[in-house]
């Protein structure tokens, strides 16, 4: 662990973290914040969680896209990444002629909603299976085309995927849909403090993601963000449900905890705290290492450099079993994300945050290393 670094977190000692990706990280900064909000909203309910919860939650969302570089008319902050999809899922108009294209590296949850939006409305599903390792942009758009023959209505695609890790080359699939007469809805749940988020430039209808992964803010805390054309709404019917402001429409989903939304303002100040000291470069900077080090004891890439975003990493670990890399992994103390790929290969996913150093590296690579010589 940097011990400098990880003072800044309540992560147990002895631990090793390398699955910052799934879950995130609260600092102790955010913390303490998110403390004092919750007992200013005690010390009078009626007043905090009335009509000015609506303007607070307005300013954070505006800060949120401020440092995202987006229009703050056109997103809003939400519960988490899956009540963002299931909105933008409810509100895209699906008929019994409508085609929907997936790939089956996109999370798990993301693709039950589209096959449940698909199976109610009487539309087609077409799951495209991505080449692994994803070596070319030409091989994707070859599978795109060999497994979806006509037109399409939506395709799903993942910035940056969650168990494989990889950065997807979105302008080339956002021109392949565009030639197919359809849109793209994007994935960000692993871009918000870890990539530039750039819907226009990536040419999406609609992107939905999550903040309490890359930013260290309380969780659960959301995002989603669409084109003027595309009117979105809630999953659940709300008195907010119907207002013309999108904010005010997610501001008020039934009684809830709006503190993580509240502390994105402190988190977002840690964060650019971290990336003007040269923090996230230098998680950046591991990750590479890691990728040299894991392929170095026999790990495959998921996918060839062009596609493998800043800190986060994933590997094919060939002749073992998940369950076999977990029982070392968790006996050692160390947290990373293990599980099974579209094909039932295993995979190792690691994430860098800035408590991680070489001497973690280490311990993780001795413990695969310990795993594939068996």
């Amino acid at each position: 662990m940097n011990l400098a670094a990880i003072e800044d977190f309540p992560l147990r000692a002895g631990l090793t973290q390398f699955n910052h990706a799934s879950y995130g990280l609260s600092s102790l900064r955010v913390l303490a914040e998110g403390e004092r909000l919750r007992r200013q909203i005690e010390s009078d309910p009626n007043l905090h969680l009335g009509a000015e919860l609506t303007q607070r939650l307005t300013a954070q969302s505006a800060s949120v896209a401020e440092v995202l570089g987006l229009d703050s008319a056109r997103m809003t902050l939400c519960a988490n990444a899956t009540s963002a999809a299931a909105a933008i899922i409810a509100s895209v108009p699906l008929g019994a002629g409508s085609t929907v294209v997936v790939l089956d590296v996109e999370y798990s949850s993301i693709r039950r909603a589209w096959e449940v939006a698909c199976a109610k409305a009487g539309a087609q599903l077409i799951t495209v299976g991505v080449p692994m390792p994803l070596e070319s942009t030409t091989a994707l758009l070859a599978e795109l085309d060999r497994q979806v023959p006509g037109s399409v209505d939506y395709l799903q695609v993942s910035v940056i995927t969650s168990s494989t890790g990889i950065q997807m080359p979105l302008s080339a699939l956002s021109g392949w849909v565009e030639q197919r007469g359809g849109h793209l809805i994007l994935d960000a749940a692993h871009v918000p403090g870890h990539l530039p988020l750039l819907p226009g430039m990536w040419g999406a209808t609609a992107v939905f993601g999550t903040l309490h992964k890359w930013f260290p803010t309380l969780r659960p805390v959301g995002f989603l963000w669409r084109t003027p054309e595309f009117d979105i709404r809630p999953a659940e019917v709300s008195l907010t449900w119907d207002s013309p402001n999108l904010v005010e429409r997610f501001s008020w989903p039934g009684t809830f905890d709006p503190v993580p939304r509240l502390c994105m303002d402190a988190a977002i100040g840690q964060w650019l705290e971290w990336q003007a000291d040269g923090r996230l470069d230098d998680c950046e900077a591991l990750a590479d290492m890691a990728d040299r080090v894991m392929v170095g004891i026999g790990a495959r890439r998921t996918a060839a450099t062009e596609f493998r975003p800043p800190r986060l990493r994933s590997f094919i670990l060939d002749a073992v079993t998940p369950f076999q890399v977990k029982d070392v992994l968790q006996e050692a103390e160390i947290r990373a994300w293990v599980g099974q790929g579209a094909s039932g290969e295993c995979l190792l996913r690691l994430s860098t945050h800035i408590y991680n150093d070489e001497n973690d590296l280490d311990r993780v690579t001795h413990r695969i290393q310990e795993v594939l010589s068996r």
